[in-house]
């Protein structure tokens, strides 16, 4: 694998409450910090997420060398596909292709990276998006559905 996958964890924390401020990482991924929303999906007191996590959520801290390359959420559920929900790339890092290549790291490494195997994953996306929209597309990833507001959709990937 090119890239190095560790779970988040305060270690990473200083770096990537800074993104909070980017724009694009609060129109099209998270309201709040990454630290808050990682704190979301471990709330046990949350109705609205039974995923445990290290089983159905994954936060992952994406290395590349000593840079963090990206953030990414994984969640899963029984006889659901795996949900890539969101991406977010280092700002200071975008436009150099990390999207599109860890996206193909994680497909192609599903079992090393969480521990168990999928050949169908999603992703739902901001049409305005169009970033992440083509690096998901470059992977193979086709329209599955459009939300009916018309400014979301689930583009869909099955291992053949």
């Amino acid at each position: 694998m090119q890239f190095k996958w560790v779970d988040y964890c305060e270690e990473y924390e200083a770096e990537t409450e800074t993104w909070k401020g980017d724009e694009d990482t609060v129109k099209f991924a998270i309201d709040n910090s990454i630290k808050e929303e990682h704190k979301y999906y471990l709330s046990p007191n949350d109705d609205d997420f039974k995923y445990k996590p290290g089983e159905e959520y994954f936060c992952k801290v994406v290395l590349d060398g000593d840079i963090i390359a990206a953030v990414l959420f994984i969640l899963r559920g029984e006889g659901y596909p795996v949900a890539i929900n969101p991406i977010i790339v280092n700002p200071k890092h975008r436009n150099k292709g990390y999207c599109t290549k860890i996206i193909c790291e994680l497909i192609n490494n599903i079992r090393e990276i969480t521990g168990f195997d999928s050949d169908i994953f999603d992703a739902g996306i901001d049409l305005d998006n169009k970033a992440s929209i083509r690096a998901f597309e470059k992977n193979g990833f086709v329209l599955h559905e459009t939300h009916p507001d018309g400014d979301f959709a689930t583009w869909q990937y099955e291992k053949k």
